[in-house]
């Protein structure tokens, strides 16, 4: 906003339709113009809040959102302090300006945007080493622009919501030390004091000191029975904070007091009941409750070392055996194929290799077999995994060669071996070994005594002259007739609602008998016939009839 035109183009880009103009402009705020800034007056912080709101707003769909609104809060404790703090309480100011005009639809990513600013408000004041003063300051900032905001917006569910979410969002960075911990919570200390709003008094109520109270009474159940607990553990953090704050004494010297609201004395002296008796517990009991002390190197993550897993092939060339170290991380057969191969590249130099693999107790007939079998396939190449044993192509092709060398023993036709091809091990079976294995369940019924390995051998071993298709015929279900062909008998005839199926539908006849419908005759509409006019006499005037009257009676 250095020019006198950047300014308001920058905030109507911020505003606007278009994604890839917001995106733009957000980075041009961000990653440029905001960092370069030492000052920036309240109104250019106000107009730029503005357009941040309706960016929010215009994003759609939830990886959108949740990007813009990092992007956003990640910015809080990169800037200055005093900029940082600017740029805060300006959010606030306009979240609870712009909080009645949300729909419910928009509600969630504004609940979202104001959950990340609190939780990149928290990582500013650890950044600067958690320091009272400036703690406190910022905590004045958050309390006076929300809980206490003396201006006339109806904002007050960005109040429910930051007294909700403020324990949830400070917990991942506790423990601290006691005077931090006072200087974080006393605030919510005394609004319950001063404000009137019960549905705020209560939002911190129950998210915030009854949390308390449950963590410390769930601590002191822990210690009676001896328990081992976590320190990093909920109920430790918490329930310490409980026990060794005062609270009790804190909320006595608050309800009462003069300046304290009269509506929340009730609810003020009621907490200090409940922590006074937890309190007291502790003091019966007899243990000895310490904060624990922050160590700053403690809290940078630890990153833990990588094993790398060996994928090579070690060779002994002394004892003429090459032993075959396989880990199939990806679970694929041809990545580990290659890696062998690789391998063998690389130890070609070093010694001579054979390809014999140990195999104790294995029959002659199998060692004659292996011996038939490529270099490749000598190792180790089935993999198992508990009960499951995955087949490798190396696998595949030596059970085609024992297969192969079998038929060739047997005497089988050369078409068979053709047929050995199995392009899925784990598939499902051809059709015509189900009906192979059908036919010589048959045979062995009739008194045919076959073995398992024969009926499989049998099967594929007929001709396409014996393996004719068998279709199942039923005259109740196959029934069709042809316009010329005469009618069946009476006896055979299906009523109309039953269609033929099965291949007498391949024939191209349309299912269903055929009926003769009568043509249809089209109906002639009579003519609306004419309403016959009244036939109406016409009267002869009074006069008239009188006249001829006279006549008659004269004559």
């Amino acid at each position: 906003m250095t020019g006198s035109g950047e300014g308001p183009s920058l905030i109507k880009q911020l505003a606007a339709c278009d994604k890839s103009t917001r995106d733009r402009a957000v980075r041009s705020l961000l990653n440029t113009w905001l960092p370069s800034q030492s000052e920036v007056t309240d109104e250019e912080m106000k107009r730029l809040w503005k357009g941040l709101f309706y960016c929010v707003w215009h994003a759609d769909k939830l990886p959108a959102q949740s990007d813009l609104i990092e992007k956003l809060s990640s910015v809080i404790p990169k800037l200055e302090p005093g900029l940082s703090l600017q740029y805060f309480s300006v959010f606030l100011l306009t979240m609870r300006r712009e909080w009645t005009g949300i729909d419910k639809l928009r509600l969630d990513k504004f609940y979202l945007l104001i959950r990340r600013f609190l939780n990149c408000f928290f990582v500013m004041l650890k950044k600067w080493s958690w320091d009272l003063d400036f703690t406190r300051r910022s905590i004045r900032v958050l309390v006076d622009g929300t809980f206490l905001a003396d201006d006339k917006f109806h904002g007050n569910g960005v109040n429910y919501h930051i007294a909700s979410v403020f324990l949830e969002e400070l917990r991942p960075l506790l423990p601290l030390k006691k005077e931090v911990v006072e200087v974080l919570l006393e605030p919510f200390v005394g609004i319950m004091g001063k404000v009137s709003d019960k549905l705020l008094v209560g939002k911190i109520r129950s998210n915030v000191f009854d949390v308390f109270l449950k963590m410390g009474r769930r601590l002191l159940e822990l210690k009676r029975s001896g328990d081992e607990v976590d320190e990093r553990d909920d109920v430790v953090v918490l329930g310490t904070i409980s026990l060794l704050i005062g609270f009790s004494t804190k909320f006595y010297e608050l309800g009462s007091s003069v300046d304290c609201y009269q509506g929340n004395r009730k609810v003020v002296l009621a907490l200090h009941e409940e922590f006074l008796k937890l309190e007291k517990d502790l003091a019966s009991s007899g243990f000895d409750i310490l904060i624990p002390e922050v160590n700053e190197g403690d809290e940078k993550d630890e990153v833990p070392e990588l094993i790398p897993i060996a994928n090579e092939m070690e060779v002994d060339g002394s004892n003429d055996v090459s032993v075959s170290v396989e880990v199939n991380i990806n679970g694929s057969a041809k990545k580990a194929l290659k890696k062998i191969k690789k391998a063998k590249k690389a130890t070609a130099g070093t010694g001579k290799k054979t390809n014999k693999s140990k195999c104790a107790g294995c029959s002659p007939a199998d060692q004659e077999n292996d011996g038939m079998v490529p270099a490749e396939s000598a190792n180790s190449n089935i993999e198992q995994d508990g009960d499951s044993i995955t087949f490798t192509e190396t696998v595949m092709s030596n059970l085609q060669l024992q297969f192969e060398k079998v038929a060739a023993e047997v005497g089988l036709s050369s078409d068979v071996a053709s047929a050995c091809d199995l392009p899925e091990v784990n598939g499902a079976v051809s059709k015509k070994r189900k009906r192979a294995k059908s036919r010589d369940g048959h045979k062995s019924q009739n008194g045919e005594l076959t073995n398992q390995g024969d009926g499989e051998g049998g099967g594929t071993a007929k001709t396409a002259e014996n393996s004719k298709k068998r279709v199942r015929f039923s005259m109740k279900n196959n029934l069709v007739w042809k316009p010329h062909s005469p009618l069946p008998p009476l006896s055979l005839r299906l009523p109309p609602s039953v269609t033929p199926r099965g291949s007498a539908l391949k024939k191209g006849i349309p299912p269903g008998p055929i009926r003769e419908m009568p043509p249809m005759t089209k109906k002639v509409k009579k003519a609306k016939s004419v309403k016959k006019a009244r036939k109406v006499i016409k009267s002869m005037y009074p006069l008239v009839k009188r006249t001829k009257k006279l006549k008659s009676m004269s004559s």
